[in-house]
């Protein structure tokens, strides 16, 4: 009888199988696939990572991330991943409280990550609100944020031109060229027009060459004058 692997348990889960795992991460896990730093999430670490929620991205204009998961804006995508980590740290939400800044895992020199706690005590990153803190992993802690985080624009790759479909470049590259058979064809609509026969052209001439031929009549000559 097989023996079905066991999924990890949560105890064993590292950072990018726990995000893989969460059914309201579902969107931040598509950023992590599409920007292949899966296996870095999944690293020693320590990390700390500000994961937004499937909610979160309802902030974003519309359509913003399809753009950033097609594959020729994936330099783009993982700066804007990196910007949610920070690395070489554990930071619970009893840590951040009493720091102002943390240093991202984005750009050279890192962008620092803005930190506050309100009045009422809700933590902040920048304006996003950390809603569930406190998710230890194997290799690190998540806190899931309200929130999308953007590095500064200035120090992200521009946004690449769409690639045209595939089926726009096929229809494109497999249009049918003028087809040389065809062209070939209508050219022979031309000259196999019924030719000239040249057996009734030259039959044509005993047809009139066949008309009885005309006989010379003898000069008659003239009458001899009579000697008187």
């Amino acid at each position: 009888m097989a023996v079905q692997a066991e999924a990890k348990s949560p105890k064993f889960r590292d950072i990018a199988d726990t995000v893989a795992a969460n059914p309201i991460l579902t969107k931040f896990a598509a950023m992590i696939q599409a920007s292949e730093l899966g296996t870095f999430l999944s690293s020693r670490g320590p990390f700390t990572v500000f994961v937004p929620t499937d909610s979160a991205f309802a902030k974003l204009p519309p359509g913003m991330l399809d753009t950033l998961l097609r594959p020729e804006n994936k330099e783009r995508l993982q700066d804007i991943v990196l910007f949610h980590i920070v690395s070489g740290k554990k930071l619970t939400a009893m840590d951040l409280k009493a720091l102002k800044t943390v240093l991202s895992c984005e750009g050279d020199p890192p962008s620092p990550l803005i930190l506050k706690t309100t009045r009422t005590g809700a933590q902040l990153v920048f304006k996003a609100k950390i809603v569930h803190a406190d998710i230890k992993c194997q290799n690190g802690i998540i806190n899931e944020i309200d929130t999308v985080l953007m590095p500064p624009e200035a120090s992200l790759p521009p946004i690449a031109a769409p690639q045209p479909p595939a089926s726009a470049t096929a229809s494109t590259t497999n249009a049918p060229s003028a087809n040389p058979t065809t062209a070939t064809n209508a050219a022979s609509a031309d000259t196999n027009a019924p030719p000239a026969n040249p057996a009734a052209a030259t039959n044509a001439v005993p047809a009139n060459t066949n008309a009885a031929p005309v006989v010379p009549v003898a000069p008659v000559a003239a009458p001899e004058a009579t000697p008187r």
